[in-house]
């Protein structure tokens, strides 16, 4: 480390993932939608105004045609056709469009007009234009065509009358209505942004009003939160207030677990102190045996307890944050019995197992192996001495871990109060114990979803049962 450096800043921002604006999140989202709707709405405005622009241009061009089919006439035997100038000069108002027609007979004579004028199928009825568009000269054009029988000769010819106008205005009067179109659309998605921003800021308000709150409260001050939010917000300050008494009733437990623990372990300690104090005082000579069991039971007590509230502090830390995993029961139940198999002999007490293998369930293999050596350790404690304990694993109807021992067991009115923290029973004042034990069993399957009972053994003693829920019902674990 070079000296002098100054030391990092752990508040800095790059510690931590950059926070997003909801605010922000939600004008964007909403913005995306309003211009996807306008560009729906330039799209739609330019299909309609060029259905528009066809109806109109298609009309003036069929009433043209229609004009000019007028104005057939045989003259003796020959066909001819004055045109009016009239309906013409309604097409040539279009700008910079041309005009063009062919008037010809229905043998294909031309009678007047451009020969190289696109034809177009046979018209269905007698003066009903029929409309297409199609390509002349380079341009594209809109297209009438009318046919008109007339006698001649004692003879009825067709006459078929073509007009045509290119679409250089149809064109410019489209692009005109949609760029109008175009423009009241970004008019509405810059207002639309303004009142979504106007109207995300006051549904936050709620919001902005929680966090306020929660900002100026004292940090011992758990009372629920009380504020007028709306239905939507709800869920949110109930989840708030379902946090806050969670935290509330752990520091409880932790300073009372704490207040406990201090008072428990500082009682042995005196008592160590002062037996060694007395036996310093009266010397060597005269230090007794009792005095230095009495040291001795001192010193385990304080050892034992110590390790206990070591052990639940872990059985804690672990039931909110091991991940859990398939465990069978029965290889549980072997390894917890091979781990106090010492402790059994010097008492000459025998394990006899009776186990499943198909009782599995999913846990925390850790804490589920410091329970079931609490149960052994109490059966061997106070079992009595050259005896056997039980241990039974069965799968039906739920998965099953027994232990029961031949002693003194727990009577009725005591098996609620024995599983409590540094409660112990009656019949057990005389054995060297922390109180800690069945509590730490009851915290583990409170983790697991499951149950501590605790039987009348035959014909005397304990069974201590541990029920799991079935796998099956269990599900994945946290």
């Amino acid at each position: 480390m070079t000296v002098g450096s100054s030391p990092p800043d752990w508040s800095s921002s790059t510690l931590a993932a950059p926070a997003w604006s909801l605010r922000r999140r939600l004008i964007g989202q909403l913005l995306l939608v309003f211009a996807g709707l306008a560009v729906l709405l330039y799209f739609s405005v330019q299909a309609v105004a060029g259905r528009a622009a066809d109806a109109t241009q298609d009309n003036i061009l069929g009433a043209s045609a229609i004009a000019i089919a007028e104005q057939v006439r045989a003259v003796e035997g020959a066909i001819t056709v004055d045109l009016p100038y009239a309906a013409l000069e309604m097409l040539g108002l279009a700008g910079e469009d041309r005009v063009f027609y062919r008037v010809a007979s229905g043998r294909g004579a031309l009678i007047t007009g451009y020969p190289d004028l696109p034809d177009s199928a046979l018209p269905g009825r007698e003066d009903t234009p029929l409309f297409f568009t199609g390509r002349y000269r380079g341009d594209t054009v809109r297209v009438a065509s009318v046919r008109r029988s007339i006698l001649t000769g004692g003879v009825r010819e067709t006459v078929f009358i073509t007009v045509a106008q290119t679409r250089e205005a149809h064109g410019a009067l489209t692009v005109s209505i949609a760029l109008s179109a175009a423009g009241v659309g970004g008019g509405f998605l810059a207002l639309a942004g303004l009142l979504a921003w106007i109207a995300i800021s006051r549904a936050l308000k709620p919001v902005q009003e929680i966090e306020r709150a929660i900002a100026a409260r004292a940090s011992d001050d758990f009372s629920p939160l009380e504020t007028a939010a709306p239905r939507e917000i709800l869920p949110l300050v109930d989840a708030i207030n379902a946090f806050v008494e969670r935290l509330r009733l752990t520091l409880d437990t932790s300073q009372q677990f704490i207040a406990e623990a201090a008072h428990r372990i500082r009682t042995p300690l005196a008592a160590l102190k002062a037996q060694a104090e007395v036996s310093l005082k009266a010397g060597p000579e005269r230090t007794s045996e009792e005095s230095l069991r009495r040291m001795l039971r001192a010193a385990d007590e304080t050892s034992q307890l110590t390790t206990q509230l070591l052990t639940q502090a872990m059985v804690a830390f672990r039931a909110e944050r091991a991940e859990r995993q398939r465990l069978s029961l029965a290889s549980l139940a072997r390894t917890a019995a091979r781990d106090l198999e010492v402790a059994a002999e010097m008492r000459g007490i025998d394990f006899r197992m009776d186990l499943t293998e198909d009782a599995e369930i999913e846990g925390d293999e850790i804490a589920l192996l410091e329970a079931i050596r609490n149960l052994l350790d109490n059966a061997i404690k106070y079992g009595p001495p050259d005896d056997y304990i039980e241990i039974s694993v069965r799968a039906d109807p739920a998965p099953e871990v027994s232990v029961a021992d031949h002693g003194p067991g727990v009577p009725r009115k005591d098996r609620d109060k024995v599983l409590e923290r540094f409660r112990r029973g009656a019949v057990s004042e005389d054995t060297l114990g922390s109180g800690l034990g069945l509590s730490i069993v009851r915290q583990v399957m409170r983790a697991h979803r499951g149950r501590v009972r605790l039987e009348d053994n035959s014909p005397q003693g304990l069974c201590a049962r541990l029920v799991f829920p079935p796998l099956r019902k269990q599900g994945k674990a946290r």
